[in-house]
């Protein structure tokens, strides 16, 4: 049997490469006098999976040259105090790159948002403009994390073609775009996709049809190894902070599937902390560092 050390994917040394040319494109562009800045807006939240998330971030974005910062709103009528940043953010030309921290609270509005930022900011693609764009086989900005799924499997060169893909999960963030770009025809897609959900009935049965599983549910070590099918490719999307007294600070951060037992099943699998997370902000950074090119033009 494998060691799960034989089928991990390195999400960190993926990130690092991308940083590598990020950078590159960051200093050329300083050399102009234009410095990439990305705002990052969030609704106040003590989950401290949350608060280690950004601390990752802004050192991803200084080592690459991008400024970065957080603004934080109150959850009291937290939808017009978004809209309200969206729509000054749109106007700042100091600024290249805006994300909103999701999922936003319940009630709010994400269309209410999005509609008020400038497109060409929105560097997380929820935008309807590039939402749009993704549908029409033409994306312009995608969302960071649903396009780390697409990038990993093209470094790790896992084919995708004629595969079935099953994704649990069907977020505007990852679920649904990743679904659409798996499906175009084009290199990286042309697969077999089943997307699955909270209203899906017996989830282990579609588990153990997958050759490719991207798990994207949002709970916990939800998915069990002994669902998978034996050589599963197993893509770990979901973050949680778990309470755990064996650790300093009294938690640790956990996927969406239970990695003991399923990377004694996976024949690849990426690991939580480590894996998609860092290639998620990577392209993030990508993504700013394009939009301040652009606003450069």
């Amino acid at each position: 049997m494998e060691q799960s050390s034989d089928i991990r994917i390195d999400g960190r040394a993926i990130a690092k490469k991308i940083e590598e040319r990020v950078k590159a494109d960051a200093e050329r562009l300083i050399k102009r006098g234009v410095i990439p800045r990305l705002v990052s807006v969030a609704v106040d939240d003590e989950d401290p999976s949350f608060e280690s998330y950004m601390k990752s971030r802004a050192k991803a974005c200084a080592r690459v040259g991008i400024e970065s910062e957080v603004e934080i709103v109150p959850l009291k009528d937290a939808e017009r105090a978004l809209g309200l940043k969206a729509a000054r953010l749109s106007e700042d030309r100091s600024v290249h790159g805006v994300l909103f921290s999701l999922p936003l609270p319940s009630g709010v509005n994400d269309q209410s948002v999005y509609t008020r930022l400038d497109h060409r900011k929105d560097v997380e693609g929820m935008h309807p403009w590039n939402a749009g764009l993704l549908a029409l086989g033409r994306p312009r900005f995608v969302p960071c994390t649903a396009l780390a799924v697409m990038e990993i499997l093209k470094r790790e060169t896992i084919d995708v073609e004629g595969r079935h893909v099953v994704i649990l999960g069907r977020s505007k963030v990852v679920g649904a775009p990743l679904a659409s770009m798996l499906l175009h025809k084009s290199t990286g897609g042309n697969g077999t996709v089943t997307v699955c959900h909270s209203r899906t009935r017996d989830l282990p049965h579609f588990c153990a049809q997958a050759d490719i599983l991207v798990a994207a549910i949002g709970q916990p070590e939800f998915v069990k190894g002994e669902w998978l099918r034996q050589g599963a490719v197993v893509l770990d999307v979901g973050t949680h902070a778990i309470d755990d007294p064996a650790y300093k600070r009294g938690w640790r951060l956990v996927g969406d599937v239970h990695y003991e037992s399923a990377c004694t099943v996976a024949s690849r699998i990426t690991p939580v902390p480590g894996g998609v997370g860092p290639v998620t902000t990577a392209l993030l950074l990508q993504a700013t560092v394009r939009a301040a090119m652009g606003a450069d033009e």
